[in-house]
């Protein structure tokens, strides 16, 4: 076997090694069926009973009440950038946007395609090279929400606490 390398990046991290035998295990035959899990139908029985072990799993993890829905969704957080003013921002109502950096622009350039954005701080003056001071940020108190990145990967600044909002 080849040797093992750690993945510390953002986004895809190393996987356990019985994790990775189990899934190469049962790439062909998942659990007698025949084919691989990713071949099942989403509307098949055997595809169900993962579904819904990894919504109990979710709920036993985070706690989540049984009055919440849970949503397995694709795209990542870039997805979200458009998810959110898509759900949210309805006419006639504006977010706030604190850009912080990298990831908060591409969030505050989304919401502006979508609807009425407002900037609420920034730190792109100073090289993003921190995060905007309570103080500093201009938010609107009719704001739908707020957008905010709680850590920036890529310019290194993070909140320790949030702002109110």
């Amino acid at each position: 076997m080849a040797k093992r390398v750690y993945n510390y990046n953002a986004g895809p991290a190393a996987l356990p090694l019985p994790v990775l035998e189990k899934a190469q295990q049962e790439m062909l035959d998942f659990n007698g069926t025949g084919m691989s899990v990713m071949e099942l139908s989403h509307r098949s029985k055997d595809y169900d009973a993962v579904h819904h072990a990894a919504l109990d799993l979710f709920r036993e993890l985070f706690q989540i009440p049984a009055n919440y829905k849970i949503l397995l969704l694709q795209g990542g957080a870039s997805h979200q950038f458009a998810m959110i003013p898509l759900n949210l921002l309805k006419p006639g109502k504006s977010a706030d946007y604190i850009v912080t950096g990298y990831w908060s622009k591409k969030a505050l350039k989304e919401g502006k395609a979508l609807g009425s954005i407002k900037i609420a701080g920034s730190t792109e003056s100073v090289n993003f090279n921190r995060v905007p001071k309570q103080e500093e940020l201009q938010l609107d108190p009719a704001a739908v929400y707020c957008h905010m990145t709680s850590n920036n990967t890529i310019s290194g600044t993070q909140w320790k606490t949030f702002p109110k909002t």
